[in-house]
């Protein structure tokens, strides 16, 4: 039987609703009194047999008790909201337990918002305010450094680059001589997109990262992966599920599986001419209607396919006459940010993912859905996980990881792999939100680059990612 989640949603919903009227009235006022004893109310309620509430941030993803929290239940103000200032102050869990008063959460929020963060360690300091404070039923842990240990690290990049590659060689199977014909086969891709699914819930930055590779290959089945990638990341920011993530991600792994089925050809013995690209969208569909008759997870993906081309305001092929499906909506912005920042060779790289999405932001609301598209910018960012950049201070720094505050989509984390001399020179994560009292050693980004200006080759770049 389904738990009940509808206890961790109330409490979501009392900590945010607490937090901002402290923020604006202060602790004494009614309002925040009336909060305060409603988000009491709520931590008993979702404490329940558990004995306690644990309220983390995972990655960049709320969680209630180990629980990630959906968009679609709590709202993106909420969550965000939360998620950013957990993370600007450096907590991974606040542990409340049942026993906790309103008195106590009013110190916590009282300490919580009035915390200098240009000092170091705000999580000791906001610890040492609730203690002075008189507060119980509180703890407070900070965030872990354990995600940057290097052979943490290298062990999620490999777990990461393991299922890639399982779902590359799945979907050339599926492509290979009568492979769609092939139900084995096509059980394969089908696990191998809910393994993506379950390695991007686990660790959504080392999955974007490999997502770089496409800068510098073409062929349909490293384009078709990472279509699903970025997919999966708009997705994850509506708060599907994991089985709606993993239809979207089989619908954005087919989308053009139709480029792979050459039309019917002519009975005169003339030579077949060259099949008009505007077609493969109705091929594909056909191939995918046949499998969802046996999987009807499949059948999004034929939704996908017919109408990943046809634009929000119905331009586009084919003409369909109907606003097309959200999941198709996804995919087009997905399968033309790939297309964008793709490549025939290493060093002629279209566009960099900023101009990608600085040219795709002038079509928002004719050839893309407007609110998708702010959604996909604020989750990849306009520099995303594994782009290249150059820095004011000359050095060469490969993003990292999101920034910390998502309302500053220019101040990711990067680490320098090469210094304004040329020396390549791989440093520890730097946060550019970060500023230094002098000014002028304060590292911003100058503008991004394409990687065969720093790297020689794409196991150079790769490897450095």
């Amino acid at each position: 039987m389904n738990r009940d989640h509808r206890p961790h949603r109330r409490l979501v919903a009392a900590l945010f609703g607490t937090l901002k009227l402290v923020q604006m009235y202060g602790r004494g006022h009614d309002a925040s009194g009336d909060a305060l004893r409603n988000l009491t109310d709520a931590v008993v309620e979702a404490a329940g047999k558990e004995g306690e509430v644990v309220i983390s941030v995972r990655g960049r993803r709320l969680q209630v008790n180990g629980r990630p929290m959906r968009t679609a239940e709590c709202g993106t103000l909420a969550l965000t909201f939360l998620s950013a200032e957990w993370i600007k102050r450096g907590i991974e869990h606040v542990r409340l337990r049942p026993s906790v008063e309103a008195e106590d959460l009013a110190v916590f929020a009282g300490a919580f918002l009035e915390l200098d963060l240009s000092q170091p360690d705000p999580v000791e300091r906001l610890v040492s305010a609730c203690a002075l404070g008189g507060a119980k039923g509180i703890t407070i842990e900070r965030r872990s450094d354990e995600p940057r240990d290097p052979v943490l690290l290298e062990e999620r990049r490999d777990t990461a680059m393991h299922t890639y590659l399982r779902g590359l060689r799945a979907f050339k199977e599926v492509l290979s001589g009568e492979g769609m014909k092939d139900r084995t086969r096509i059980r394969r891709a089908r696990r191998a997109v809910q393994a993506l699914v379950d390695t991007f819930l686990e660790d959504e930055t080392a999955v974007l990262a490999l997502a770089q590779i496409r800068g510098h290959d073409v062929k349909l089945f490293h384009h078709s992966l990472n279509v699903c990638i970025q997919a999966l990341l708009i997705g994850q920011r509506l708060g599907m599920t994991r089985r709606q993530l993993g239809e979207l991600g089989l619908a954005a792994l087919f989308h053009d599986l139709g480029k792979t089925v050459a039309p019917p050809a002519a009975d005169s013995g003339e030579p077949a001419e060259p099949p008009d690209p505007r077609t493969h969208p109705s091929r594909g569909a056909r191939l995918l209607l046949q499998e969802a008759t046996a999987h009807e997870g499949m059948l999004k993906a034929a939704v996908a396919a017919y109408e990943h081309h046809v634009h929000f305001d119905g331009s586009g092929f084919p003409d369909t006459g109907y606003a097309p499906h959200l999941v198709s909506r996804i995919v087009a912005i997905a399968d033309c940010y790939e297309t964008l920042t793709s490549s025939n060779t290493y060093a002629d790289i279209h566009h960099t993912p900023y101009d990608a999405l600085f040219l795709m932001q002038s079509k928002a609301g004719t050839l893309f859905d407007p609110l998708l598209f702010k959604l996909f910018v604020n989750a990849i960012g306009i520099y995303p996980v594994g782009s290249l950049v150059k820095l004011t201070s000359g050095e060469y720094a490969i993003v990292a990881e999101g920034p910390a505050d998502p309302t500053f989509l220019d101040q990711p984390r990067v680490r320098v792999v090469k210094t304004g001399e040329g020396t390549l020179q791989p440093s520890d994560v730097i946060d550019l939100a970060e500023r230094s009292d002098d000014e002028s050693t304060s590292r911003r980004i100058a503008g991004a680059i394409a990687p065969h200006e720093v790297f020689e080759n794409v196991g150079e770049y790769v490897s450095a990612i």
